[in-house]
């Protein structure tokens, strides 16, 4: 596992970067949470107030996927909405508008289950390019409110941001996280809830208390707000570990709060002591990346159909589609490749896989899909009696580049993938669409 040099924006790692600890030989791959980079464990039994005079702020768009949708078209404004679905009623929930939500539509339930539930449910497909445009216009503007290093991107819906280099106090902590919520509305037509503290994971926390659309401050003193919360909407907190911790007495965060140190770490070894430490309000940790930027090492994208094919045409087109977002993403963040590989999974649920080394690392959209291709080839082909259910592709071995088509000696095909990337994230993945095939 790789150190804190690999430490990015998007703060998902679920190993802490421990290069430069006298005993980091102790526990040098401590599996977590997707905390982002949180104290050493031989600070753990220590009181550090490190943050008491910082403040931070947890940024959740609405019901993102379902209010982008409903901000584009009219016809779904204040009608219960869904995205995830797909044809025939397959797929899972991924977010639900507020209306959805009345009726007891959740995210990671089936678009059946959501349908029983509501059956005026609209429920649309994803389109996850779509999203991360908005999200990152988003970014574009907060950054220039505050310095780069100041924001890290938590998720396709939400991002952390350290304001204390431009608030003294939470007055102007709270009137700057109103002008946030201003400037998404005005730029984006769109609402977002906004959590504010002394602490990231305390930030995060409180964005749930005023949704849709609210700010909520949790100050070292009325930290009781948190404390009296269940201790199930601790971030990281799942219902296996839930029943556990109700088997030791602790229902509240507070309790958990107030627990026996050795009991904690007992029972659940230095996960339970992190979390302890969270709902102590001793949360150290500062904006994941801003001292470094991480490099992706691979990228991969999945998608399920709705009704399984065997078609080698529709193969292609699917593996065509895949091609195309993956490479999208590369170019977003000037990365190539060195390998591409293709993995299937049949009707019967078997898996099958392969790769190839490229003959040069690229983000060019032709060469990786003919490799993809190529080893489509080579595995089982499907039949009418051996369909394909599910398509996925990965790149891996990523290097930072600063420029696009780099095959140097071969320039018979100049592509501007760049401003077809541009069009794209301005109307939409169909607006254009490449020719993929040998010419």
């Amino acid at each position: 596992m790789n150190t804190a040099k690999n430490t990015g924006k998007i703060s998902s790692s679920y190993f802490i970067p421990r290069d430069n600890r006298p005993s980091a030989h102790i526990f040098k791959r401590i599996r977590m949470m997707p905390l982002y980079s949180f104290p050493h464990h031989k600070d753990l039994g220590n009181t550090d107030k490190a943050n008491r005079n910082k403040y931070f702020i947890h940024l959740d768009l609405d019901a993102f996927f379902a209010q982008v949708e409903q901000r584009d078209n009219p016809k779904l404004r204040g009608k219960p909405v869904s995205v995830g679905g797909g044809e025939g009623n397959k797929g899972i929930v991924m977010t639900a508008s507020y209306e959805a939500r009345k009726f007891g539509v959740d995210i990671g339930m089936s678009v059946v289950d959501a349908k029983r539930l509501c059956p005026e449910l609209i429920s649309l497909p994803c389109y996850g390019t779509k999203y991360e445009a908005v999200l990152q216009s988003i970014l574009y503007e907060i950054s220039k409110l505050l310095p780069e290093d100041c924001i890290e991107q938590y998720s396709v819906d939400e991002c952390f941001l350290d304001i204390t280099p431009i608030a003294a106090d939470y007055f102007k902590a709270a009137k700057l996280a109103w002008q946030i919520k201003k400037l998404i509305r005005e730029k984006e037509n769109l609402t977002a809830s906004i959590g504010l503290s002394f602490n990231k994971s305390y930030a995060k926390m409180a964005t749930k208390f005023n949704k849709p659309d609210g700010l909520t401050i949790v100050r070292e003193e009325n930290r009781d707000m948190i404390y009296r919360q269940p201790v199930k909407k601790m971030w990281g907190v799942g219902h296996r570990m839930e029943i556990r911790m109700h088997s030791l007495g602790i229902r509240t965060i507070g309790e958990l709060a107030e627990s026996d140190f050795h009991a904690i770490h007992k029972e659940f070894g230095i996960n339970g002591v992190i979390l302890r430490k969270i709902a102590r309000g001793e949360d150290t940790s500062g904006i994941a990346g801003s001292d470094t930027q991480r490099v992706e090492k691979s990228f991969s994208h999945n998608h399920t159909l709705s009704n399984a094919i065997y078609e080698s045409d529709k193969a292609e087109m699917e593996i065509k589609r895949m091609t195309e977002y993956v490479c999208r993403r590369m170019r977003a963040k000037d990365l190539i490749a060195d390998h591409v590989g293709i993995s299937l999974r049949y009707e019967d649920l078997g898996y099958r896989g392969d790769k190839v080394r490229l003959c040069h690392a690229t983000n060019s959209e032709r060469e990786l899909f003919h490799n993809a291709m190529e080893i489509y080839r080579r595995l089982p082909q499907p039949s009418p009696l051996y369909k394909v259910r599910t398509f996925g592709i990965f790149v891996y071995d990523l290097f930072k580049v600063s420029a696009y088509n780099l095959d140097l000696f071969n320039h018979e095909h100049l592509i501007p993938y760049k401003q077809i990337d541009l069009l794209k994230d301005k109307y939409g993945e169909n607006i254009i669409r490449m020719g993929l095939g040998n010419s």
